[in-house]
């Protein structure tokens, strides 16, 4: 695997990231972090930073696109969930 780029990641994050509101509205559930967030992270992963979910896996990522959300899930502040 070649190292992940700066820009491959920025791209990856503008593709893929929902924030809190988009997501829970995309799939139908509570906005309340406190009813969707353990359902949520069963399939996503949330970045604090950016404040946004992202997929774990998806269908539709490459094999490039997964590769950038398992290292972002490699990175401990990722799991971080307020």
């Amino acid at each position: 695997m070649k190292a992940i780029t700066d820009v491959e990641i920025r791209e990856f994050k503008k593709n893929w990231g929902q924030t809190h509101s988009e997501i829970t509205s995309n799939l139908g559930m509570s906005r309340k972090h406190s009813e969707s967030d353990e359902l949520l992270m069963h399939d996503y992963f949330w970045v604090e930073a950016d404040k946004k979910w992202y997929n774990k896996c998806a269908s539709l990522f490459t094999e490039r696109e997964q590769e950038i959300a398992d290292h972002l899930r490699s990175i401990p502040q990722t799991f971080i969930v307020q």
